[in-house]
């Protein structure tokens, strides 16, 4: 029989003393609680009474109550209240799920995507307590929490100090952990924000290395390698570091405090500005291919300003018309009924001294029935500057930057065909090759496509078959080595399906694939979301946006999307063994040999049906590696290779399932096999299961 413990009530608190226990220091101890006057879960953080061990903890205990309420930012928990209950003083906080970056650290190593993530949104919140005035003093691991999804929140500012504020010392012994301190704090000198800059730096060293930039064996070891402020080199202790993030790291830790960023403020810009410059090629623009025919009416404006109206509206013809788009100059507004515009760009502009404003319109016109005519965007785009070339110019660019962008996600006009109507024959068709599509090799790529062609000769407008078509082409573009004008022609189909029927979620899910695999991670979660908005059924939309989530960092996201794919498509096997590595990073790891184990099981009734289905047993192979399953996996991967020896998407996932199994040889020699066969690895190389390998020369000539 079970005893029920009775909860404690404090204050106006109730938590379990024992099961409710989040953490505890020598000063203070964390519970999880029930505020049961407003009815929500915090974080009760109680100062112990113990002021002849440390008469100034009643100060710093204040302290953090009055600086983190300051503070208001995503990356900061939020401070609730500050009190004291019969002697006992206490802070309820904002109550997080997560884990701290020190016990993320000793699991695994970080992927560098995820250390710089974490980093980004370190430096972001820093950068709001510099501009306050205050110093960290402790930034460590340890007070750096990585919620489940994906966002950081930043903690413990027990230490922060403002400038003019008293410094608080503790028994002649320094505050804060002098693992991440800056050689002036180790000095017990005056700091500034520069202090802290080098706290992110040992930080960031820690989470992308997996080893402290000044270890020892002991306190006055730590403090002497910190003054000497010489840290093994980045790239000796992780080869395949990017020499940027090097020089980064290398700058927060210089000795001198006048040669390293002078805030997080700075620092926090600088590693923007290097995340975006080791972001893949492709992540912010897209082959910028157009169909269909435009109509630009004359730009309105005073007649003074006539001559650079029209200069505009050319300039703009010419613009688009090198994206594929066919451009018709108007001569008044009206558009001839004969003409055949699938859209309509309308403007209007004022000028006002060096000042120059552009409002422009943009209608579709489908079916060619002028009295549907739509209005489905407008802007305003301002420039000023005393050259009017300059202002036309400026105009010009930003004008087709977003016109070009709202084009590309219109459907193409619908159009009438002649062709005999078979609706119920194609679907099933179209069905039968989103089937194949999924099993993983070239050849079923091949014939899938070759099903929707046939979907699409018994009716030209299945919209599941454009979609499928598309889908197909975002394969493609990954078989045969990037070509992106796959991607061009998939986002063609996308739109052909989307003029047919406006509520294709399949096409929605191919333009997310497209903008997905190419790094446009807004644009595509944004696709995901419509396909499950249109269709809560459509598995591969829940499946890819829950993989997405996961890379990000947002397991809690990931989750549920992924539970879902599983119940919409159990025969499904990447979603068993992308929710696994889900499970393992929420602590959830019972649960994640659970979903390991049915993977298993689901694979192996899906491959008694469909020997063939390769894509199956390549990830089988993954969860039995996963699992420890040594030999099982090398089995079924001498399986793979039997049925496709020449396979290139076959030798990639080997390549992981050699990674996992801690095969680095092996991993590399058919990451190498992959490529030479037309596979697009480097959408791949990203992958975590290669962290193993980035250090390898060979690794990185395959990234280069």
């Amino acid at each position: 029989m079970t005893q029920t413990r009775d909860k404690r009530r404090f204050a106006h608190f109730e938590y379990d003393p024992v099961d409710d226990r989040l953490g505890e220091g020598p000063l203070s101890a964390v519970f999880r609680a029930r505020d049961v006057r407003l009815e929500r879960t915090v974080a009760l953080k109680i100062l112990r009474a113990h002021v002849e061990i440390d008469p100034e903890a009643n100060q710093r205990f204040e302290r953090e109550a009055r600086h983190t309420s300051n503070l208001v930012h995503p990356c900061i928990a939020t401070i609730y209240e500050y009190g004291e209950f019969e002697g006992e003083r206490y802070i309820a906080m904002e109550y997080l799920q997560g884990r701290t970056l020190d016990r993320i650290i000793k699991d695994q190593l970080l992927g560098l995507d995820e250390a710089l993530r974490i980093a980004v949104q370190v430096t972001s919140a820093l950068s709001l307590v510099h501009r306050h005035g205050l110093i960290h003093r402790d930034l460590k691991p340890a007070n750096i929490m990585v919620l489940h999804d994906g966002s950081v929140k930043l903690l413990d500012f027990g230490i922060a100090r403002a400038r003019g504020e008293a410094t608080i010392t503790q028994q002649g012994m320094l505050v804060g952990t002098v693992l991440y301190m800056s050689p002036e704090q180790v000095r017990g000198e005056e700091l500034d924000a520069r202090s802290d800059v080098f706290a992110i730096g040992s930080v960031l060293y820690h989470a992308v290395s997996g080893q402290l930039a000044f270890p020892g064996h002991s306190f006055p070891e730590v403090c002497m390698a910190i003054l000497d402020a010489r840290p093994r080199p980045l790239s000796q202790v992780r080869p395949g570091v990017p020499q940027a993030l090097e020089d980064f790291i290398a700058r927060c830790l210089d000795a001198d405090p006048h040669k390293r960023f002078p805030n997080s403020e700075v620092a926090h810009g600088v590693l923007l500005t290097l995340v975006d410059a080791l972001a893949p090629r492709g992540a912010h623009e897209q082959a910028a291919h157009l169909s269909g025919h435009l109509a630009l009416a004359p730009i309105r404006s005073h007649a003074s300003r006539s001559g650079l109206a029209a200069d505009l509206r050319k300039d703009i013809a010419s613009e688009l018309a090198r994206t594929g788009l066919s451009t018709t100059l108007l001569g008044d507004d009206r558009v001839p009924s004969n003409m055949g515009a699938d859209f309509t760009l309308r403007g209007e502009l004022s000028v006002d001294g060096p000042r120059a404003r552009l409002l422009v319109v943009l209608e579709a016109n489908p079916h060619q029935d002028l009295t549907r005519t739509r209005e489905v965007w407008r802007d305003t785009f301002e420039h000023s500057d005393p050259d009017e070339f300059a202002v036309q110019g400026a105009l010009v660019r930003t004008t087709v930057r977003h016109l070009r962008r709202q084009l590309a996600e219109q459907p193409l006009r619908e159009t009438d065909d002649a062709r005999a109507r078979d609706p119920e024959a194609a679907r099933a068709t179209a069905l039968r090759g989103h089937e194949i599509l999924h099993r993983g090799m070239t050849k079923h790529l091949l014939a899938s496509m070759s099903l929707f062609r046939r979907a699409l000769e018994q009716d030209s407008r299945c919209a599941l078959a454009h979609a499928g078509l598309s889908e197909a082409l975002v394969r493609k573009y990954l078989y045969w080595d990037g070509d992106e004008s796959f991607l061009v022609e998939s986002r063609e189909e996308a739109r052909r399906a989307l003029a047919f029927d406006p509520s294709c979620a399949e096409a929605h899910t191919s333009l997310g694939f497209g903008y997905h695999l190419t790094g446009i991670t807004v644009d595509a979660q944004r696709e995901y979301r419509l396909a499950i908005q249109l269709n809560h059924e459509e598995w591969l939309a829940h499946r890819l946006l829950g993989a997405l989530l996961s890379r990000e960092g947002n397991f809690k996201g990931a989750s549920p999307l992924l539970q879902r794919t599983i119940a919409i498509r159990p025969s499904y096997i990447s979603t068993y063994d992308h929710l696994y590595v889900v499970l393992q990073r929420l602590d959830r790891y019972e649960e994640a040999i659970e979903m390991a184990d049915r993977g298993i099981a689901a694979a192996r009734r899906q491959l008694a049906r469909v020997q063939d289905d390769q894509d199956t047993r390549l990830h089988l192979a993954m969860l039995l590696a996963r699992m420890g399953l040594r030999d099982e996996a090398l089995a079924e991967l001498e399986t793979a290779h039997q049925i496709g020896p020449k396979d290139g998407y076959t030798a990639c996932m080997s390549a992981q399932v050699h990674a996992v199994l801690g095969n680095p040889d092996e991993a590399l020699a058919y990451l190498t096999q992959a490529q030479s066969r037309g596979y697009f690895i480097r959408s791949e190389l990203r992958s975590s299961e290669f962290e193993m390998l980035r250090g390898l020369p060979a690794f990185q000539s395959l990234a280069r």
